[in-house]
């Protein structure tokens, strides 16, 4: 079958670089966290329909702080402000870069399966021809194989 959904390269010295800089980008975001799936369930979610009231209340931290509980740790908060105003345009552009290096990914990926799929086949019509090729022919069929149910251990 024919499929080709991606026809591109990329050299290595090009791919090196781009590790280097990925590398050289998250060195600088030290801070970044790892957070469990379960440690996120819990969190409050911040969605672009409270970016506004985030916005609001930033404006009221400043023009009036008299109005906050001692608790409040008002540098805290700006701080935090500030880096998510700083971090947001760039999650964005890795979300953009991640989606499209993993759905390229995909696409050669499955390109590269379709194609070695196509010369197998040629190996299994011509394994009896061409000297040498049984061999590659067995070897390969056992990716296909599948796995027989044990009689005295059932599954």
């Amino acid at each position: 079958m024919k499929q080709n959904l991606i026809s591109a390269t990329l050299t290595a010295t090009d791919a090196a670089e781009v590790q280097l800089k990925l590398k050289e980008a998250k060195d600088k975001l030290v801070f970044l966290l790892s957070l469990q799936s379960s440690d996120i369930y819990g969190l409050a979610k911040l969605g672009n329909a409270y970016l506004p009231f985030i916005d609001k209340i930033h404006q009221l931290v400043i023009e009036h702080p008299e109005i906050l509980p001692a608790i409040f740790d008002k540098d805290e908060f700006m701080r935090d402000y500030d880096l998510l105003n700083t971090l947001r345009p760039i999650a964005t552009q890795l979300n953009e870069l991640s989606e499209g290096v993993e759905k390229t990914f995909i696409a050669v990926g499955s390109d590269v399966l379709v194609a070695a799929l196509d010369v197998y086949s040629s190996v299994k019509l011509n394994k009896d021809k061409v000297p040498g090729l049984k061999a590659s022919a067995d070897e390969l069929s056992l990716f296909f194989k599948k796995a027989k149910a044990n009689p005295s251990n059932p599954a």
